[in-house]
């Protein structure tokens, strides 16, 4: 059987259903678009050639394969022991062109959650907050809830992801791109009309909102602010001083744009980092940035972090969860069955942590492509990696691809594409001597152009449409454009009809 890859909660926050349930209706509609481009087969690896020399080679011709799959610009990885990589490689080019080095900068979304976590329970040791505090004893605003739910909230609860937020949440509060940013607590009464899961942790949502909470409290606890706490508490002391963590590191480090497939094929045009979403999802860095951080978590995070706090972030919480404080841990079939990890996204850009602790080894990746309807796909070349050097064979050829992307992206711009020539022709007719135009036909062309409207109001109630336009521009275009030349075309048949019918008959 073709190896599949494991169920994944979201990767930074996993909306790919989301979107694609706002369009079930054109799915029904026209010829489904060409297949993505298939990888290049190549044979499963002999488990005769185990030195890690081809071990690693067997890892770089996977990864290769997967970037050509995917239509992946630029990749870079690296295999990590405690005192840094063992091996690295990099491939392709970054936004601008550049070929792509180990010191080339990407983000790396939600991997940013167990380095906001570290320093968390860094700044717990130093005694500057608890992981029992309630979240309003330091963020006075906050009343997600209510006052029955609100006040029961700790940090232990945000980093476990047990605050009772929903997923829905997530966009309503994170990836502000705009120049003018609130700062995490000038956000948190977004989640005010919220409603609960249920009561503080009891119950598991995976919510970037949480970790946007927990950079609050950081600044609230602190004085100071969450990027400058980081540094202090985590990247200087593993080694990442010059990661990026807001806005100006981004510029100072010249973070090219990250790549989003326009009808197939990959563009550079995510450019844009949330100046205060660190905590959350817009973190970055270059390679041995990265594997800096595996190393120093192979390390146990010492001397930062005590044995038990560690202890605490690997353990898993609420049962079922698969989520400790601020890590991944299991959930995956053996052999990566007791990894620690954490992948992440942001428009454009991929990132993922595979830790080993009993084999004392991490993988590593960073990749300047990534779209919602193509996660799975994007998303493998990761989970394949670290099998293989977790003592797996190589995957199957028959690895996940962009097909619900493609299908989305190409059946609504065909529906818009007919929509505008339907509209067109009924715009034309408007300038011509009244005829007759029966009822039936006016009814299915209305039907038809109200179609993407109730699409999109399924997208609007899902997530935010600015959200959609970032996430999956190629496909909220299309759908804007059908549902605007489906609103005029219903209007205008309807004209239409009652126009030939106050010819056929006139008043008195």
């Amino acid at each position: 059987m073709p190896e599949r890859l494991p169920p994944r909660l979201p990767s930074r926050h996993r909306w790919r259903r989301a979107a694609a349930a706002a369009l079930p209706l054109l799915f029904l509609l026209l010829a489904a678009p060409p297949p993505a481009a298939a990888a290049t087969a190549r044979p499963a690896v002999s488990p005769s050639a185990n030195t890690p020399a081809n071990k690693y080679a067997d890892i770089d011709a996977y990864v290769r394969d997967r970037m050509a799959a995917t239509d992946t610009p630029g990749l870079s990885y690296a295999v990590v022991g405690p005192d840094g990589p063992l091996h690295q490689r990099a491939w392709g080019t970054d936004g601008r062109g550049d070929r792509v080095t180990a010191d080339t900068p990407f983000l790396w979304g939600s991997v940013a959650k167990p380095i906001a976590a570290t320093a968390v329970l860094a700044l717990a040791e130093e005694g500057r907050l608890g992981l029992d505090d309630p979240v309003v004893d330091h963020l006075p605003r906050f009343r997600f809830g209510g006052t029955d739910h609100a006040p029961r909230v700790t940090v232990r609860h945000l980093l476990a992801q047990t605050a009772g937020i929903p997923e829905s949440a997530t966009l309503k509060v994170t990836d502000c791109l705009d120049a003018d940013c609130p700062r995490p607590r000038d956000r948190v009464a977004v989640l005010d009309d919220v409603t609960p899961l249920g009561p503080p942790g009891t119950a598991y949502a995976y919510s970037s909102a949480n970790y946007l909470l927990l950079a609050a409290v950081v600044e609230a606890a602190t004085g100071r602010s969450y990027p400058d706490e980081l540094r202090r508490t985590v990247l200087a002391p593993a080694g990442m001083s010059e990661a990026i963590v807001d806005r100006a590191s981004a510029r100072s480090r010249r973070l090219a744009p990250g790549h989003q497939l326009l009808w197939g094929m990959p563009a550079a045009i995510a450019d844009g980092v949330d100046d205060h979403g660190a905590a959350y999802g817009y973190t970055g860095g270059d390679l041995d940035d990265l594997a800096a951080f595996a190393a120093f978590q192979l390390r146990a995070a010492a001397p930062v972090l005590t044995p038990e706090s560690v202890r605490l972030m690997r353990q898993e919480g609420k049962a079922g969860s698969g989520y400790g404080l601020g890590w991944r841990v299991g959930g995956l079939a053996a052999p990566l069955d007791k990894a620690v990890w954490h992948t992440g996204a942001s428009p454009g850009q991929s990132a993922m942590v595979f830790l080993l602790p009993e084999r004392g080894v991490a993988l590593v990746l960073q990749q300047n492509l990534y779209g919602l309807l193509q996660d799975d796909a994007i998303m493998q070349v990761g989970f394949g990696a670290a099998r293989m050097l977790a003592g797996a064979p190589r995957p199957d050829a028959d690895s996940p691809s962009a097909t619900t992307h493609h299908l989305t992206v190409w059946t609504t711009t065909s529906l818009a594409v007919l929509l505008l020539a339907a509209t067109t022709r009924s715009l034309l007719l408007l300038r011509t001597p009244a005829r007759r135009h029966r009822w039936l036909p006016t009814t299915l062309w209305c039907l038809l152009g109200a179609l993407p409207l109730v699409a999109l109001a399924a997208l609007a109630r899902a997530m935010p449409l600015g959200q959609a336009w970032t996430w999956v521009p190629d496909a909220a275009l299309a759908l804007y454009v059908a549902s605007a030349a489906g609103a005029v075309l219903l209007v205008v048949r309807v004209w239409l009809t009652l126009r030939s019918r106050r010819r056929d008959h006139p008043v008195a």
